[in-house]
């Protein structure tokens, strides 16, 4: 009997009277009329379903919150995987941008060095070559040089067929003898005149005679003017200096006197 005593009780503060207070028309005084609103799932409802609605709810709310840290836990992943990259990503591409300037410095070591020896041997090179010409300069003509020492042997031997004696006024030398010396001379400087020419042959040095030839200004160099109505005029009529080619370029015209005939 108590129990249900306590069960009515609990029904009654469960469940809600709610009263609205209407007038009357015709009276105008207030009239209790009674507008029941029952919740009868809530006024029956045991407290072990009660107890059970919240533990239910409270559940529900901490699964709820339990599931957002993990949602946002996975957004930061998504973050930092969208993001920049990690530690050991960075390290690692730091450590190859030291091997790939390692590789660098190497390289340029190796050319530095490989220039240096370019240059060494670039600056042997021009003082070698600068002592060669200097050499070649001077020592250009030895050939040449070597070629023309049988001109003054010659000359020397011709020289020394003419004894002191015979040039005293009164040597006492016989005709008959100067005669012989002087034969002996002059084949000597002929002979030496004829050596001349041809080691000047040999080197490319030709000699060339002017005479009666046409007046040419690029092998003729003349001195004076010679009438005569004999010759043809503007030819050579005399040659004071015969010239010389190298290699077929004149190096020394002739000197000539050209003959210049004046019209009656």
């Amino acid at each position: 009997m108590t129990s249900l005593l306590r069960v009515g009780a609990a029904v009654l503060r469960t469940c809600r009277l709610e009263v609205s207070p209407l007038m009357s028309a015709q009276s105008g005084l207030a009239m209790p009329t009674s507008r029941p609103i029952l919740q009868w799932s809530r006024c029956f409802a045991t407290d072990k379903d009660e107890k059970k609605d919240v533990s239910g709810a409270s559940s529900d709310q901490a699964a709820a919150g339990e599931e957002k840290p993990s949602t946002s836990g996975a957004d930061g992943a998504d973050a930092s995987a969208d993001g920049e990259p990690s530690a050991q990503e960075l390290m690692s591409q730091l450590k190859a941008k030291e091997d790939h300037a390692t590789k660098l410095t190497q390289q340029v070591e190796t050319l530095t060095d490989s220039l240096k020896r370019t240059l060494a041997e670039m600056e042997n090179l021009r003082a070698r070559t600068a002592r060669e010409v200097d050499v070649s300069k001077k020592f250009a003509i030895q050939g040449f040089v070597k070629s023309l020492l049988d001109v003054p042997d010659n000359l020397e031997r011709a020289a020394s067929v003419v004894p002191s004696e015979a040039l005293k006024e009164d040597g006492g030398v016989p005709p008959e003898k100067l005669r012989n010396l002087l034969a002996g001379l002059l084949e000597g400087v002929r002979a030496t005149e004829s050596i001349l020419h041809k080691v000047l042959k040999q080197n490319g040095v030709e000699r060339y005679d002017a005479a009666g030839q046409p007046f040419d200004p690029n092998l003729h160099n003349a001195l004076f003017d010679i009438p005569d109505p004999t010759k043809e005029n503007n030819t050579i009529a005399v040659v004071t200096k015969k010239g010389y080619k190298l290699n077929d370029r004149v190096i020394r015209p002739a000197e000539v006197g050209v003959v210049r005939n004046v019209s009656s």
